[in-house]
């Protein structure tokens, strides 16, 4: 399930945790590994990343695959890239492009309700509901938008009463979602300490070593943070 088809609390937390859960497994010497589930990160054999390079030619697919690696930094960044070549496009072919331009907008809003890891926890269909119109939250606060963006939204829409951002406008989707966190951190401790315990508890005569996850779990360790979150 991607993102955007989350409609639940529950249904974002399971994706969540395919994504980025940690997989406990006992090792040959009598230790505990861990890894990150990894569910998500990739199209087909291929991290998402490199494979969304071989859309350059094909905005549609571009955008289609940056939904499908929403709420990642970098999804949001590819869709506006999509979306403004098709924009282009259509502007050349002197075809309307405004539903394109109100796309483009709608996910640079979404992207400045909260940070990625906040957005992660929250089911889409609690954001989708939220009034993001230009009229409500302007469009010079948002990061994901460049100049060019912001000259053709406000050559052809109304003057806002104010920029802002959705962080600003609704505060309580990143609230809540900091505290589920930290719920969940607390939770995720108690659990790895308990199976610890079990593990120290078993008849092994060597004490156990522990390799604490790495998230992620990357085929190519060099850049990997870099590359998930287009920095």
């Amino acid at each position: 399930m991607i993102w955007l088809d989350t409609k639940t609390q529950t249904q974002a937390s399971e994706r969540q945790a395919r994504m980025w859960g940690t997989v406990w497994a006992e090792t040959e010497g009598g230790g505990l590994a861990g890894r990150a589930s990894g569910e998500g990160l990739y199209e087909g054999e291929h991290f998402w990343a490199d494979a969304i390079k071989e859309t350059h030619d094909d905005p549609v697919a571009r955008l289609a695959m940056a939904k499908r690696h929403m709420p990642l930094p970098a999804a949001f960044r590819e869709a506006a890239i999509a979306l403004r070549a098709i924009i282009r496009a259509k502007k050349k072919a002197n075809e309307d492009f405004e539903q394109e331009l109100r796309e483009l907008h709608r996910w640079a809003s979404i992207q400045s309700i909260a940070g990625y890891d906040q957005l992660e926890v929250t089911p889409f269909a609690k954001i989708n509901v939220l009034n993001l119109e230009p009229a409500t939250i302007g469009w010079d606060q948002l990061t994901v938008l460049n100049q060019t963006d912001r000259k053709l939204m406000a050559a052809r829409w109304p003057m806002p009463g104010r920029h802002t951002t959705g962080a600003v406008l609704y505060p309580k989707i990143g609230n809540d979602a900091r505290a589920l966190i930290e719920r969940k951190r607390k939770a995720d401790m108690a659990r790895t300490m308990s199976q610890l315990d079990a593990l120290l508890a078993s008849d092994k005569a060597a004490p156990p070593q522990i390799r604490l996850p790495v998230h992620g779990a990357p085929r190519r360790t060099r850049g990997f943070l870099a590359r998930l979150f287009g920095r």
